[in-house]
């Protein structure tokens, strides 16, 4: 008998869960059946080339997501970026009760209006074709990720201390501000708060504007969006692989001037420093552009060097020459002396005494230009550590 209860037990269970089953397949057929309902609801008379009622409010959000790279040579500066656009549109509009409490559908951006954006100037190397979603009141959501390429002028006076603003310009490219009233989404439609952190580059703000203008004869009114970005380069890794060498490297050009002139180290150093300097002007060159009305001081500054470096292999060459002239001086004379002196038997070796006077001659000159490289190097490098702040 017991054994019959159990039986009957798991038939009825299994009779429920046959149920419950046939009732979720039914409640699943049934709302894809009403999705379906919808779809034709909203889409079967809608024309796309049709605007909804004008002036249409059309608010747009950027949120900055990185900063991928910046190339100095071309002046671009490349960017992941997460635009938000909302309107209303009355052809979409449903009662949730009427397609078993659907709240939202997604739509092809081919089917059906939407604003034509545009960014002037910026390239859209990448964008994901998004679905819009649409909502029972008429509200439609537009979220676009895309990568950009950004023409900007780049400041490079103050390399690697540089600072830097670029603009990315939204908007309607047929539609004047009478029939698409294009606005910021917004306190924050210029957004950070999903950027990744780039180790070369610190942003400093990120802000939007909204401009009105005319162009005359028309009368049309024409809104435009700016988003500004105000970003600098991350010094830490430049002063080591620029600054540092490059001011070491020039302040090795005083070391010449306190090697004795008749050295022939002194030469050698000349040269090898001069060779070092134009190495580090090469590999400036390769990251930024040393030449025009924005090229950075400090590739002003190596070129400076190299003059500065030439100049003290010269100046090596005369106090070298100088100091020689002061030996030779001194052993003529000593020759001469020697040969009205009596010779008893054994032959007396001359011995060169230079001249004080030319050997000291080349030293203040030495000393000199120490001193006037020395003041040199400091203003220069001076202005280096020391950029101009805005």
């Amino acid at each position: 008998m017991a054994f019959r209860d159990g039986a009957l037990v798991v038939v009825l269970g299994l009779c429920l869960l046959y149920v419950k089953g046939g009732e979720g397949a039914e409640s699943q057929d049934k709302e894809h059946s009403s999705r379906h309902d919808l779809m034709t609801h909203l889409l079967g008379t809608h024309n796309p080339l049709v605007i909804p009622s004008t002036p249409l409010k059309v608010s747009y959000k950027l949120d900055l997501l990185a900063i991928e790279g910046v190339d100095e040579k071309e002046n671009i500066l490349r960017i992941s970026a997460f635009a938000t656009v909302f309107w209303s549109d009355h052809r979409f509009q449903w009662d949730p009760a009427n397609y078993s409490g659907i709240l939202s559908a997604s739509l092809p951006k081919k089917a059906i209006w939407h604003p034509d954006l545009e960014l002037l100037y910026s390239q859209v190397e990448e964008i994901d074709d998004i679905n819009l979603r649409v909502f029972p009141d008429g509200f439609v959501g537009h979220y676009l990720p895309m990568r950009l390429a950004i023409p900007c002028s780049f400041d490079f006076n103050d390399y690697p201390y540089d600072a830097h603003t670029c603009d990315i310009r939204v908007e309607s490219w047929t539609n004047p501000g009478s029939m698409l009233n294009l606005t910021l989404g917004g306190a924050s439609a210029a957004g950070t708060w999903y950027h990744r952190v780039n180790s070369q580059w610190e942003i400093q703000s990120f802000t939007a504007n909204k401009t009105v203008d005319i162009f005359p004869p028309s009368p049309e009114q024409y809104i435009y969006l700016t988003f500004r970005l105000q970003f600098k380069r991350t010094v830490g890794e430049y002063e080591i692989r620029a600054v540092v060498p490059s001011v070491i490297t020039s302040l090795l050009i005083l070391l010449c001037f306190l090697i004795p002139p008749l050295s022939g180290g002194r030469m050698v150093l000349c040269s090898v420093v001069i060779l070092c300097i134009l190495l580090q002007l090469y590999h400036l060159n390769l990251t930024v552009p040393i030449r025009g009305p924005n090229a950075p001081f400090l590739a002003d500054f190596l070129c400076f060097s190299v003059i500065l470096a030439v100049f003290a292999a010269v100046e090596s060459v005369v106090s070298m020459n100088l100091s020689s002239w002061g030996t030779l001086s001194g052993s003529s004379n000593n020759n001469n002396n020697n040969s009205n002196a009596p010779k008893d038997g054994e032959e007396l070796v001359a011995q060169p005494k230079p001249s004080l006077f030319l050997m000291q001659l080349a030293r203040i000159i030495d000393l000199v230009c120490f001193v006037i490289f020395t003041i040199t190097f400091a203003i220069g490098g001076g202005i280096i550590l020391n950029p101009k702040t805005e």
